[in-house]
């Protein structure tokens, strides 16, 4: 009789251990599901689903380049007119901004290109702010240098021109590269100079995530989280002390672009072509003297005619002519 009491007790404190594991695994996944959610806004606007789209898509991409996935609630607000906009941004967003991520809140403003001409595509402006936003939970909610995430923003969203490469080079000829150190004060800048920083920053960033080491960015943001000491972590992974790199990549860009980029300058090219016509005149008429000079040592060897005698250089007798 013990024997069978001892036996159902264990069978039912079993039974009562394994609904708790249950119900316990299931509350963890709910809430870890919970913890990656993308909610966009208005639910009902017309760009609702291809925000989640897009939202999703890039949040697949980034969780891969950061090694960290989305461990927080994003909230995709999309705003059908300028007011709307900035009633949630601040009158003091600089004019020249589409949209804006708020990454302490991981909230993401949007205008709507329904309503507003931005100049970048949706699906941009998606990947770009939700990229501030996985970034700053991946560096473990710690500042990073305004360039990596704005670097990184544009580079995963897919941001670059040749058009940008013409800036860059126009900036090294005229001397107004701008040092990465400047860039964090991005917001104060006018819309030409932000868009060289933020060119600038695609720049820098990219060399953290070559092809042949693309995880180093991910090393970097993992040594980061423990130690919380960003110029050590970026020492120990890149093998250079921050100002260092920074000061030598300045002088990379310097010059790679201090050459043939700038030839791409559409404004220059036009001052090119009447230079380069110019200079062709030129090279043509010293092409034709050379060519009327030839002629005139050809037709003193050979004459074109019987009166010969005024082409010869020699002794001439009028005895010796047959």
């Amino acid at each position: 009789m013990k024997k069978n009491r001892f036996k159902a007790r264990s069978l039912f404190l079993g039974f009562c251990f394994f609904i708790f594991f249950f119900l316990s695994s299931g509350l963890s996944l709910a809430q870890g599901n919970a913890g990656g959610e993308i909610i966009i806004l208005p639910e009902d606007n017309v760009f609702s689903d291809s925000a989640r789209f897009y939202a999703n898509y890039y949040r697949e991409i980034l969780a891969d380049l950061l090694n960290f996935p989305l461990d927080t609630t994003v909230v995709i607000f999309i705003a059908d007119s300028e007011e709307e906009f900035l009633s949630r941004v601040g009158s003091s967003f600089p004019d020249w901004g589409a949209a804006a991520a708020s990454i302490d809140r991981a909230a993401i403003i949007i205008k709507s290109p329904k309503y507003i001409r931005v100049g970048k595509s949706f699906r941009e402006l998606i990947g770009h702010e939700l990229t501030h936003i996985m970034l700053h939970r991946a560096s473990g909610s710690q500042w990073l240098p305004r360039w990596i995430h704005e670097g990184l923003s544009m580079r995963v969203s897919g941001e670059w021109s040749i058009g940008q490469d013409i800036l860059v080079a126009r900036a090294v000829w005229t001397n107004r590269l701008i040092n990465l150190y400047r860039l964090e004060g991005l917001t104060e800048f006018s819309g030409a100079e932000a868009n060289l920083a933020y060119t600038e920053s695609y720049l820098a960033a990219s060399e953290l995530v070559k092809a042949s080491d693309k995880y180093l960015l991910a090393d970097l943001l993992g040594l980061y989280r423990d130690n919380r000491d960003f110029y050590r972590s970026f020492e120990i992974v890149t093998n250079n002390d921050y100002h260092g790199w920074t000061t030598n990549w300045y002088e990379r860009m310097t010059m790679r672009y201090h050459f043939f980029l700038f030839l791409l300058d559409v404004e220059l090219f036009w001052l090119l072509i009447p230079l380069f016509f110019i200079l062709l005149v030129i090279l043509k008429k010293r092409q034709n003297a050379k060519v009327k000079k030839r002629w005139r040592i050809e037709d003193r060897i050979n004459p074109p005619d019987e009166g010969y005698n005024q082409y010869y250089d020699g002794y001439y007798d009028d005895k010796d002519k047959v």
